[in-house]
């Protein structure tokens, strides 16, 4: 085995460094080898501690260098390190003589080496067994004179300060009793704070601040120890770091935790800190909102922390500078967090404890009788100043506890009602209404608040309210009483403004705040007040801030009162509505906003879910529950529908409704979904849109009988319900609308896997015999739907029909090509069949469909394609369905120009939907046909420009194709686009490389390529556009395509396209810039003589460009460009467009500042 000695360590080069401590994993392997002899040599016994000791005091007590009596006090602190055990004589000898090291009597620089190794000697020596407690004070002592006259403490590095600081924690802590007892508290903190007077380094003062912490809470000390403690940490605040920021961000943080802890430690720095705190509180208005923050926070804090007794000794004093503050401030930051500070106080000299005794009660009591006194007096004497300040103290007292609530309501509340008769001013009135909004809003929230009010105080805090209950509804009914009036002036066109009604609205509020409080209102109240909101909701404008407060407050009302909405407002508002309309000489309808906009203002009321009422516990049956207004709402339009189908010519009334019906469940599913009764609801067996479901399929469907051809047999079909007046049918947007409420139930959150509304209305096994009852028309049309779509005569019936397949979810674990979902629905292998019969009947020339149907029956074909993977079906008669799509373009020039069309816009939406789903059956087919088309030369030119444009439809936002219908949309599909569009782009270059035969049918192809290209690439993100093309054939193909003539998109995308090549790739845009310049001009250049060929929003698009060009590259165009430019702007601010002119305005000021 080698041996070393120390001289082998110290030829070992290592530089020092101080920013990371020492440890057993910072030595090379030679080093390592050194320290394991050492450590064997002494655990065998053939050297002591001391004598290796002795061996290397020759390098450490030597001022020839430095650096190598550093490193070998490393070897020894390595050793030691390694050392399980050390004779308690050894130990005693070696830490006496670092400690005398450290206290450096002689002065020698020698001594002042190694001084961080020193000090990890002590912590690792005082870990081990034998190690003496009586050597800590020794240790302490030493290490506190580092920072005597000397100032060598000051000198060190950082980190080694942090260990230095580290180290005395530790022993503080492991050996406080001791140390107390051998030093006195008074030394060890002077020693502390000798070391840390000069301190500014943060991961230093991180472990300052807690050992104060520590022994502030833990140690016996004295007044005089305290103060001096508190002088030390004090002059820190508030924190302040500066450097990197989210660094410093975390280091004020955490500094300004410990610092607040510091204040808290002992009850002794409370009259200290608040008299420092109040300083700064009373000179606010030289201080910066951050500081003031700070401050505040700190005093929240401390009053939480101190006891009840110091806080209260200082509430008075610190209200005294705060409400100061409130009331002259006009910093808004100040205020509020001066209000956080005075409901702090509130919160921490409350005591419910039964245990607390008579005094600490009486703390709060005249906290909030002081507090509230002299807010009474404020208000009364001078209302106009003080009443909105005021009532935001009042507020944040009231809102602490309902102790505080029951003072402030008995001292405030009466000299507020009895202030509303001697004001006359109207934004008196509207203060004082605020005023007392606070008052209930706090009851309200101390109400809801179950953790600090039990049910003893919800009593006692709804009868202080109640003992003024009288006078308090009396002054909101006068409020209301007013503000109707108002309303009434405003009708007939006197002189008043809306904001003289706009100062009542407070009380509207309020209103809605007294329902939520259990017993508060009787039942006749209840109705007048309601009687009144309805007056106010039918006769005010429906654009102005009444209504839209009314219609909230009625709302709120709803919500929290459900008895309330179904037996007073709803019926109440019915009523407003006709019994019918009557049509004009002319046919038509009378004017039907009036009744639209109640509608509107009944589905803003009852379309959201239900609240707790009365406090209690969600019930059982908390789908009805929470349902209940919306389904009452519903019920109760059904009922109104069925009036109305008895009476003739009201089926734009009831269209009307059904458009409520619609946008209602719009908007409670959407609440539903975001709240958290979704999961409520959804795990019980009744569903809540189930008796829509039903209702609105009944009314719009029905079931009749028709002959089969060859049996002779009756077979029921699906038809549009027949009204009992003759004259009477329903229309497509009646059916439209009650579509896309199927659509909404259907895709509705509220279903599950289990609990579906689509499966449980679809039964796959009728049989003749089950289909004889009528009733079963919401069963039987999804079902024919499916497996008798020939039945369907009526195509207006596919409006309802095909919705339910659209919006179902999915079978859960279901593989992507969705087969159990598609067998429990008994299309598996048959869904390509269904988009047959569906493509058949939009072909249909002869019996053509009317465009919703046919839009209808285009996205149940994209559903079949990207939702149900109908491609990969082999169809009845053979092939399957891109075989079949593929024999209808062959045959196509058979038919007539509209049958191609239409061929094409559902080629088009089957595209859109396989590139969605990326189905690799269809994708890349299906593309090939649609470019094959844009050929002028091979079919009509305007079917081919009508096939070019249709590109955009692709990548467009679907309302179809999206994640609500349960369809992945793939990011693949953009980048199989761009190579795609590849040949596209090589077919326009070819064709402009051709002599034209044709000037017409070659301009229109070269027209067709321009525009599809930019249909896909207006959808894709600039990163993938560039990364897949080359910049020079992007910039040639944007120039050209500014040119494109007959359609203003595509030209405003090319447009788009140069603007996003001059910010994205300024630098190779720079050669083009004359060519950009002469580009975007011809788009600018629109005058009665030469009119541009480019719409206002291209125009505007082009002088947008322009000021890019002159922003990246006006300093470099001469100065014949430059007065061109300045030319052609000119004819630009003269546009008869504003926009136009506003953003040439932009482009000359952009110009002139070169």
């Amino acid at each position: 085995m080698a041996t070393y000695t120390i001289q082998d360590w110290l030829i070992e080069e290592k530089r020092l460094t101080f920013d990371k401590p020492t440890n057993r994993d910072c030595y090379s392997e030679h080093e390592k080898a050194i320290i394991a002899f050492v450590v064997g040599a002494i655990q065998d016994g053939k050297i002591t501690v001391n004598l290796f000791l002795q061996d290397i005091r020759v390098y450490i007590e030597s001022d020839l260098d430095l650096i190598k009596v550093s490193r070998a006090l490393t070897l020894l602190l390595a050793v030691c390190e390694r050392i399980k055990i050390i004779q308690e004589n050894d130990l005693h000898y070696l830490v006496d003589y670092l400690a005398e090291r450290i206290r450096n009597e002689t002065n020698s620089s020698y001594n002042n080496a190694g001084i961080r190794e020193v000090i990890l000697l002590f912590r690792t020596l005082s870990k081990i067994n034998s190690f003496n407690p009586e050597d800590a004070c020794s240790i302490i002592s030493s290490i506190f004179t580092l920072a005597d006259s000397r100032h060598r403490f000051m000198d060190l590095p950082d980190v080694v300060r942090q260990d230095i600081y580290a180290v005395v924690e530790n022993f503080l802590k492991e050996y406080s009793h001791v140390l107390i007892q051998s030093l006195g508290t008074s030394k060890i903190v002077d020693g502390i704070l000798e070391l840390a007077t000069f301190e500014k380094k943060a991961p230093c003062l991180l472990i300052v601040f807690p050992l104060i912490s520590h022994i502030s809470r833990s140690w016996n000390l004295g007044d005089s120890d305290l103060e001096k403690l508190f002088k030390s940490f004090i002059r820190y605040f508030p924190i302040k770091i500066s450097g990197l920021q989210n660094d410093s961000m975390r280091l004020s943080m955490e500094m300004s935790d410990c610092l607040t802890d510091c204040l808290v430690s002992n009850d002794f720095y409370a009259s200290h800190t608040f008299s420092n705190f109040i300083a700064s509180l009373d000179d606010h208005s030289s201080i910066s909102a951050t500081v003031m923050h700070e401050i505040c926070v700190a005093i929240s804090y401390c009053v939480k922390k101190y006891s009840k007794e110091k806080v209260a000794l200082w509430s008075i004093r610190l209200w005294n500078s705060l409400k100061l503050i409130i009331w002259e401030s006009q910093i808004e930051d100040h205020i509020e967090d001066s209000l956080l500070v005075i409901q702090s106080i509130a919160i921490s000299l409350g005591c419910n404890e039964p245990s607390c005794e008579k005094e600490q009660k009486n703390f709060l009591a005249n906290y909030i009788m002081e507090v509230s006194n002299e807010c009474r007096d404020q208000i009364v004497n001078s209302p106009q100043k003080y009443l909105t300040p005021t009532g935001r103290i009042i507020y944040s007292l009231a809102s602490s506890s309902t102790h505080a609530f029951k003072v402030v309501v008995t001292s405030i509340l009466p000299p507020l009602l009895a202030l509303w008769k001697t004001i006359t001013l109207a934004s008196e009135k509207k203060m004082l209404l605020s005023v007392i909004t606070l008052i209930l809003k706090a009851l309200i929230e101390l109400l809801d608040n179950k953790e600090i009010t039990n049910d003893i105080d919800t009593v006692e805090a709804i009868k202080a309210i109640s003992t003024f209950q009288e006078r308090l509804i009396e002054t909101l009914s006068n409020a209301v009483v007013e503000l109707k009036q108002i309303i009434q002036e405003l009708s007939t066109g006197k002189g008043l403004s809306i904001k003289n009604a706009s100062h009542f609205l407070p009380a509207l509020e309020s209103l809605a705040l007294l329902f939520r409080i259990p017993s508060c209102l009787t039942r006749v109240e209840q109705g007048m007040i309601v009687q009144d909101l309805n007056k106010i909701l039918v006769k005010s404008s429906k654009d102005d801030i009444i209504h839209r407060e009314t219609t909230t407050t009625l709302q709120k009302i709803s919500t929290y009162r459900p008895t309330v909405f179904a037996d007073m407002i709803l019926p109440s508002l019915l009523d407003e509505l006709p019994e019918s309309v009557i049509p004009d000489f002319d046919g038509e309808m009378v004017n039907m906003q009036p009744i639209a906009s109640l509608l509107n203002d009944l589905v803003n009321i009852s379309s959201h879910p239900c609240y707790r009422e009365l406090n209690t516990d969600v019930p059982e049956d908390a789908n009805i529950y929470w349902y209940r207004n919306f389904k009452c709402f519903v019920d109760h339009l059904f009922r109104k529908m069925d009036k109305l189908f008895l009476i003739k010519g009201q089926v734009s009334y009831v269209t009307a409704i059904v458009a409520a019906l619609l946008k209602g469940l719009k908007l409670f599913d959407r609440e539903l979904e975001s709240s958290h009764t979704v999961k409520t609801i959804s795990n019980l067996v009744i569903l809540p849109y189930e008796s829509i479901w039903i209702q609105i399929i009944r009314k719009s469907l029905s079931l009749n009988m028709k002959n089969k051809s060859i049996s002779k047999t009756e077979k029921r079909f699906l038809s549009i319900r027949e009204l009992p007046n003759k004259d009477d049918s329903l229309d497509a947007l009646f059916l439209y609308l009650v579509g896309k409420i199927i659509l909404l139930v259907s895709r509705s959150k509220l279903n599950t896997p289990i609990n579906n509304i689509v499966f449980r209305f679809y039964n796959q096994s009728l049989i003749e015999e089950n289909m004889k009852d009528a009733n079963q028309v919401e069963e039987l049309y999804l079902y024919q739907q499916i497996h008798e779509p020939d039945l369907i005569d009526n195509p207006l019936v596919y409006l309802v029909s095909v919705y339910p397949l659209i919006g179902v979810q999915p079978v859960k674990d279901d593989d992507r090509n969705l087969t159990k979902t598609k067998s429990r629905l008994g299309i598996n292998q048959n869904a390509g069949n269904l988009a047959v019969v569906a493509i058949l009947r939009i072909l249909d020339i002869e019996n053509l469909l009317i465009p919703r149907v046919r839009v209808a029956l285009l996205h149940y074909i994209q559903i079949l394609v990207a939702k149900f993977r109908c491609s990969i079906d082999e169809l009845q008669d053979g092939g399957n369905l891109l075989y079949f799509i593929e024999s209808l373009v062959k045959k196509s020039h058979e038919n007539s120009p509209q049958y191609v069309m239409q061929l094409y816009q559902v080629i088009v939406y089957i595209a859109a939907a396989s590139f969605t789903s990326y189905d690799t059956n269809l994708m890349r087919p299906v593309f090939r046909l649609l470019s094959d088309a844009l050929d002028p030369e091979t079919h009509d030119s305007n079917i081919s420009t009508l096939v070019a444009q249709s590109f955009r439809l692709i990548l467009a936002k679907s309302e179809i194709l999206n994640e609500k219908n349960y369809i992945q949309v793939r990011a693949l599909r953009k980048g199989l686009l761009l190579d795609l569009i590849r040949p596209l782009m090589a077919q326009y270059r070819r064709h402009c490389e051709l002599i034209p035969q044709n000037p017409n049918l070659h301009q229109n192809a070269k027209n067709n390529y321009l525009i599809a290209i930019i249909g896909i690439l207006r959808n894709i993100e600039a990163y993938l556009v560039l990364d897949k093309f080359d910049l020079e054939e992007l910039v040639i193909l944007a120039l050209e395509g500014t040119n494109v003539s007959d359609d203003v998109i595509a030209k405003a995308e090319y447009i788009k396209l140069v603007r996003m090549l001059i910010s994205e790739r300024p630098k190779h845009m720079e050669k083009h810039v004359d060519k950009i310049i002469e580009r975007m001009t011809e788009r600018t250049h629109n005058t009665l003589e030469t009119p541009s060929d480019a719409n206002f929003e291209c125009r505007i698009l082009a002088v947008d460009v322009l000021r890019l060009v002159i922003e990246n590259f006006g300093s470099d165009l001469p100065l014949p460009k430059r007065v061109k430019l300045i030319g052609e702007l000119a004819i630009a601010k003269d546009d008869c467009h504003a926009g136009v002119r506003q953003a040439a305005v932009q482009c000359m000021l952009a110009l002139f500042y070169l």
